[in-house]
């Protein structure tokens, strides 16, 4: 499997994986104190994809 590397020394699937998490968690913290269902929701949708994405399931 051929990993491209960002700038910062981390293949780019998991520097996308990163970001998707830290917005999860920012949806997520906003949903616990709004009760916000939908951001609930979001975060949830977010941390899959970057599960997917630390899985490798998508390729160039």
């Amino acid at each position: 499997m051929n990993q491209q590397l960002g700038h910062n020394g981390l293949p780019d699937a998991d520097r996308i994986a990163d970001y998707l998490e830290g917005k999860a968690q920012r949806f997520a913290d906003r949903a616990g104190r709004t009760g916000d269902a939908e951001l609930r929701s979001r975060a949830t949708t977010l941390n899959a994809a970057a599960s997917d994405i630390r899985a490798r399931l998508f390729e160039d």
